[in-house]
């Protein structure tokens, strides 16, 4: 019976032993994932910002080549 109980004993600190260890792991996945989704977002934004100031410069090559076309009595339709 004191065989039983030590084996159980063992049983039960290698279960709390595995259980530490994947309270860890997990804290770590989810410091990773953290940090991820934060970078992740500062991308987004940064991207957004580089297609608004292309879309600016392309409406303003529009509008030039508009008044390209008005100087030069070229009619100009817009689709």
């Amino acid at each position: 019976m004191k065989s039983e109980l030590e084996d159980s004993m063992d049983t039960t600190a290698a279960a709390q032993d595995l259980r530490q260890k994947r309270e860890v792991e997990v804290t770590e996945l989810k410091k990773q994932l953290e940090e991820a989704a934060r970078t992740h977002d500062v991308q987004l934004q940064d991207l957004r910002h580089k297609h608004t100031q292309q879309l600016e410069q392309v409406n303003e090559q529009l509008d030039q080549t508009k008044k390209v076309g008005s100087y030069l009595c070229i009619p100009f339709k817009d689709k």
